[in-house]
């Protein structure tokens, strides 16, 4: 049976659209239901989604948990993260909070680690929001609520070896890489060439990957609760952030660190591994293609979605998962990741199911997680 993708009704994998029903058309008839997202229901074993969660870092502090949106109660337990710069939803060059203020010179509000707000200026050219010149700082922020009446007074302020400069801000986009400067001294930081008394600029830090937990390679994992063995079908999208991802862990289920099987995600130790190592009695797909050429040091920097699919996955021979990272083993395998969502399935369909697994594949990617 051929699924056509096009007329499929989209399914979101939650407690409220789970019976939402896709359908299939049979020649110039009436739609029929679709075998697929009863399959899918059945057999869903957790479903996470960073974006549809709606999760941030302010959130996340709070309960440090992604939530199975299949409704299955299986969460995934985020252990280790900062929940902010390159620890975190986004993933973001600097935090604010790690920078100084000084109320006698002016009003600044701190939203989050990410965003902040100008909201008076007392003393001309004296920061209200700054850092020491010794530290690297890499900015990319978006500006608004800067006036009319306000232009041209608020600047970014620094010195260099020739002097104190000023930087205009607009509303927009605004960029910095401290490093580029050389010779800084004292203080660089946000300012206003006169006094202000009452205003209300936002900057907020853009995110280096939007809807995404990017994971920092150190000690940063999650671990799937409520589960206590491994699953036969797993879909993860991701986008390996660097060269640094050489030998690191993306996902593993396997009882045991010295077993080969079943299954885990690992880049392996050279270029000339087919991506991805640890699935070696089964198959792995790349963005619903099956890969029989593709290295994983070619997906470094590439958001894609990977499909890895174990008919010999048992309770026995494999554990509770544990995403970014192998439990137990040591912490050189944790990977630096900006992780998108993961669906898995406790069976692969088969021909009495009515469909192939080729076509639940594109189903779910195009339905489901592509979404």
């Amino acid at each position: 049976m051929k699924v056509n993708t096009i007329s499929l009704n989209s399914v979101r994998l939650n407690t409220i659209a789970l019976n939402h029903i896709g359908e299939i058309r049979s020649g110039g008839g009436a739609p029929k239901p679709s075998p697929i997202p009863q399959w899918i229901r059945e057999h869903v074993v957790f479903y996470y989604d960073v974006k549809k969660q709606g999760a941030t870092n302010e959130t996340l502090k709070e309960s440090a948990y992604l939530q199975d949106l299949s409704g299955k109660g299986r969460r995934m337990k985020l252990n280790n993260f900062l929940f902010a710069e390159m620890s975190g939803v986004g993933g973001y060059n600097d935090n604010f909070s790690n920078w100084k203020t000084d109320s006698n010179n002016g009003v600044v509000k701190i939203e989050s680690d990410s965003s902040i707000v100008m909201q008076s200026v007392k003393i001309e050219y004296r920061g209200i929001l700054y850092q020491d010149s010794s530290k690297n700082a890499t900015l990319k922020c978006n500006i608004t609520g800067i006036t009319e009446e306000l232009k041209g007074k608020l600047i970014f302020r620094y010195t260099d070896a020739e002097g104190g400069k000023n930087i205009t801000l607009e509303n927009g986009y605004f960029e910095l890489n401290s490093s580029e400067y050389e010779g800084l001294s004292g203080w660089y930081g946000f300012t206003s060439k006169q006094p202000i008394d009452n205003c209300n600029i936002t900057i907020t830090q853009i995110p280096e990957y939007p809807g995404a937990l990017v994971t920092d390679g150190v000690d940063d994992y999650g671990l799937v609760e409520n589960l206590s063995s491994g699953v036969k079908m797993l879909f993860m999208t991701v986008n390996p952030i660097g060269d640094f991802n050489i030998g690191k862990m993306y996902y593993s289920q396997r009882h045991n660190p010295i077993d080969i099987t079943p299954f885990y995600i690992f880049t392996g130790g050279t270029n000339k591994n087919i991506a991805y190592a640890g699935n070696r009695d089964g198959v792995t797909y790349i963005n619903g293609v099956l890969n029989k050429s593709i290295t994983y040091n070619e997906l470094f920097g590439v958001k894609h979605t990977i499909t890895t699919v174990n008919d010999n996955v048992k309770p026995e021979t494999s554990k509770a998962p544990s995403f970014f990272w192998e439990e137990g083993n040591t912490k050189n395998y944790c990977s630096r990741l900006a992780f998108y969502n993961s669906i898995a399935f406790d069976a692969i369909p088969t021909e009495a199911d009515g469909f192939t697994e080729q076509e639940l594949i594109d189903y779910v990617i195009t339905n489901i997680i592509g979404q």
